[in-house]
């Protein structure tokens, strides 16, 4: 019981380094892509779009089952969204 309390710093900065990787990975794709068009490139952006979205998806329900964050959960919740929205838009374009 006494873990709900007990903030799981780590576990939230891990998750939002991993999210950014994630959508600079897709960045770094995107760019290749434009250079030089590839099916198998889209492919790849596609992939590293959906694992971004399973790390957020993990991070929201991290944030969820705290009690207590290091970091205000706006916040987190905010950052991470961005990071998010970031690699929406290379999926999408």
């Amino acid at each position: 019981m006494f873990k709900l309390f007990k903030p799981r710093q780590d576990q939230f900065l891990k998750l939002i380094n991993d999210q950014a990787s994630l959508t600079l990975k897709g960045t770094e794709l995107l760019q290749e892509y434009m250079k030089s068009p590839d099916p198998e490139t889209v492919t790849q952006i596609t992939a590293t779009e959906k694992e971004a979205d399973e790390v957020r998806r993990i991070l929201i329900e991290e944030l969820n089952r705290t009690f207590i964050t290091p970091i205000d959960r706006e916040d987190i919740f905010a950052l991470s969204r961005t990071i998010d929205d970031v690699l929406d838009y290379a999926y999408s374009t």
